[in-house]
């Protein structure tokens, strides 16, 4: 049975239907799969017309056949609901990125109040009692500022490849 087409922008929908036949393929195992292209419908409506005449003739089992329906339908069923769950991934995506976006400014906020009010109090403990707080802001623009200078520093102690003359061949001088 055809699973209905979920909506897109859906958040809860099962999939449970689909687990029997669902493959979860190991790192890099989609390589070198084939993929549909255009004027497969039209193989396949090919295939199942000369089926019950010439098919076993021409070497094609019903099992192959079979086979090959199969696969349409447990595709049929995933692109049923691939639309949506693709949706939703971008959604949790984006909506994870948004927050740890804000937590990230918010931190960066706190480690700027803290400075701060350091200096204007004169308070100078805040800066000891938010040490880490304060690294973890400035860690990347540390990390940055190291790496300018190394480029800098590689770019300086770097010579020129020497140059080689020109060949000159004889009796064109």
């Amino acid at each position: 049975m055809p699973v209905t087409p979920i909506p897109v922008g859906s958040l809860v929908f099962d999939c449970s239907a689909l687990g029997p036949y669902l493959v979860d393929l190991p790192p890099r195992g989609m390589l070198g799969l084939l993929v549909e292209r255009p004027g497969y419908p039209s193989v396949v409506g090919e295939i199942l017309a000369n089926q019950a005449g010439v098919g076993p003739k021409a070497g094609v089992t019903q099992e192959e056949v079979e086979a090959i329906m199969l696969d349409n339908a447990h595709i049929d069923d995933i692109d049923a609901i691939l639309p949506a769950a693709r949706k939703l991934v971008e959604l949790l995506e984006e909506s994870r990125a948004f927050y740890d976006n804000d937590r990230q400014r918010r931190v960066h906020a706190i480690a700027n109040l803290i400075e701060g009010r350091a200096r204007t109090t004169g308070v100078v403990e805040l800066l000891a009692k938010y040490e880490k707080t304060r690294a973890y802001r400035s860690a990347t623009g540390v990390k940055g500022l190291k790496t300018r200078k190394a480029n800098k520093k590689k770019a300086e102690t770097e010579t020129p490849a020497p140059t080689t003359p020109p060949i000159v061949r004889a009796g064109t001088q």
